[in-house]
């Protein structure tokens, strides 16, 4: 099988501290390396396409769903997912970000916010609103869908229930161009459900050791679920690095966690960006106000942007300032 090259290591044989150290110029900025993982990731060999028609076929959706998950807590899933939202905003692409983080959803305190209405209004034989209803204007220029606070209404779902609120997702289509949907951590049925929904599936983890066990733990849990139903597809995932010192630093973790998915999944995990770890994302949250808008020329929100540049490559996320027709997202071939 062929190698998936990694947004930041574009040479799949240089691993981390590997030849590259040896008379190898990094004279490519980041957004070139992001650029080199659509490339890969856009056009299968002949060999992955015999392996495995199935992954190639594009779902029948007119925008992308994107799930931002991490397996373990305190890795700054929620505050990627609100700031990679307002970055995919100053893209020209409107988008939605459902906080599905059940009983503890926070990504209107991020944002400063107070909304009146929650996702527990939308679900349930007494749901009063639908999604869109639900959803908030959010600093940044895209639109917030408040989470669940301090219940389990959310959380108790049957599959019937949550089978409707998933299918409500498809109601969001008319008026917006991508769908984030900000998950729980952990490896519960709500985190699996809403990840099994998406097109997508952005994994955060941090280099520290606890996180990248429960990462793999959770895409460990995914791809075992796609082959043991028949008929289940698994979402693309795709790997984000927080909180990194610097690109040697993303690339061990990806090098580490990519490695255990291929030797023991079969899995191949790309690592579509890394977010350098600063003093600004502290101080943006203390400020209960996005990073990206607190302190936009910072390090975090350069890694933001171009994170959301190659996201929008690499999914074919047509923005409201395009008069072509929309594009088969991961229409390949």
């Amino acid at each position: 099988m062929s190698q998936v090259v990694s947004a930041h290591n574009p040479n799949p044989h240089d691993g981390p501290g590997g030849s590259n150290q040896a008379g190898h110029a990094r004279v490519d900025d980041q957004a070139s390396r992001l650029r080199e993982l659509v490339s890969s990731l856009g056009q299968p060999s002949a060999e992955e396409f015999a392996q495995d028609t199935s992954k190639l076929t594009p779902p029948v959706r007119r925008i992308p769903i994107v799930a931002i998950a991490s397996g373990k807590g305190g890795v700054g899933k929620t505050n990627t997912s609100v700031n990679l939202s307002i970055a995919l905003a100053k893209h020209n692409r409107r988008a939605m970000l459902l906080d599905a983080d059940i009983g503890l959803a926070n990504a209107d305190v991020l944002c400063g916010l107070m909304p009146k209405a929650r996702l527990e209004s939308a679900v349930g034989d007494a749901a009063a609103f639908s999604l869109e209803d639900l959803a908030i204007d959010a600093p940044g220029g895209f639109r917030l869908i408040p989470g669940s606070v301090g219940i389990g209404r959310v959380g108790e779902l049957d599959d019937a229930e949550r089978g409707v609120l998933l299918n409500r997702l498809n109601d969001l289509q008319a008026h917006n161009d991508v769908i984030m949907i900000d998950t729980s951590a952990g490896l519960g049925p709500s985190v699996t459900a809403f990840i099994d929904a998406a097109d997508a599936c952005l994994m955060v983890v941090t280099p520290e050791p606890t996180s990248i066990a429960d990462a793999y733990a959770l895409i460990k849990v995914l791809v075992a679920q796609s082959s043991d139903q028949p008929g289940h597809k698994l979402p693309t995932l795709a790997l984000i690095v927080n909180q990194a010192v610097n690109e040697k630093e993303a690339q061990a973790v990806h090098t580490r966690i990519s490695g255990v998915c291929d030797r023991f999944l079969g899995y191949q995990l790309p690592m579509i960006g890394y977010i350098r770890r600063d003093k600004k994302v502290i101080k943006a949250i203390k400020a209960r106000t996005p990073y990206m808008i607190d302190s936009p020329k910072c390090s975090a929100s350069r890694d933001m942007a171009e994170l959301a540049a190659s996201l929008i490559d690499w999914l074919g996320i047509e923005g409201r300032a395009s008069a072509a027709p929309r594009r088969r997202f991961f229409g390949r071939g």
